[in-house]
């Protein structure tokens, strides 16, 4: 059952005031997932709880900077936002993660983060991770073009595009700046900053 999309609500205080916010930024198939994925189980290994928050909902981080919780609607596809699948209570955290190719883009949430992780990847690397997720796709009927599609429009379309317009230009806002071309834990190095910044 398809549900109106709700506003974002706040629901009630919750113990965890003055949260830490980290954003993690990088190129289209930098590993942004797959490294915050990484940084959370290590922080969840060692005692503290941490939230992830795609970008897509970055609209609900001062509610949750300010230790509340609050409800946010799940949509069915990302790009249908009429309306919204289920709604969902997300509780705030001790340290909230946006991850996203934009996360470092805007000014506001950018302020408010003390810790900003860059992953930088060469264009070789970035460009392979892509077709083996485009192959798998091909192999699951996802898509139809050609894998040469797939490689020119890295190269001429959008992920170009937003790789030089979006990612690129906000290196030089990251307070830690990651070789991310093997997928390799490599959270242990941020561990130590995130221990300076909750002190």
């Amino acid at each position: 059952m398809k549900v109106s999309n709700p506003p974002i609500e706040e629901q009630y205080p919750t113990k965890d005031e003055n949260p830490l916010l980290i954003l993690i930024t990088g190129g289209a198939a930098s590993g942004k997932t797959t490294f915050t994925q990484q940084l959370r189980e290590y922080l969840e290994q060692n005692q503290q709880k941490a939230l992830i928050l795609p970008f897509d909902n970055y609209y609900a981080y001062k509610a949750l900077l300010a230790g509340k919780s609050i409800y946010l609607p799940i949509y069915e596809n990302s790009r249908e936002r009429k309306f919204a699948r289920s709604i969902t209570l997300i509780n705030s955290s001790p340290i909230i993660i946006i991850e996203g190719m934009l996360s470092f883009f805007n000014k506001e949430i950018r302020e408010k983060s003390p810790l900003k992780i860059y992953l930088e990847v060469s264009e070789k690397t970035r460009l392979e991770r892509r077709l083996a997720r485009y192959k798998k796709g091909l192999e699951e009927g996802k898509f139809t073009k050609p894998v040469e599609y797939e490689i020119e429009r890295f190269y001429k379309g959008k992920p170009k595009e937003n790789q030089e317009t979006y990612v690129e230009p906000v290196e030089t806002y990251a307070d830690l700046v990651i070789n991310y071309d093997i997928y390799e834990r490599k959270v242990e190095i941020v561990i130590g900053e995130i221990r300076e910044k909750l002190k």
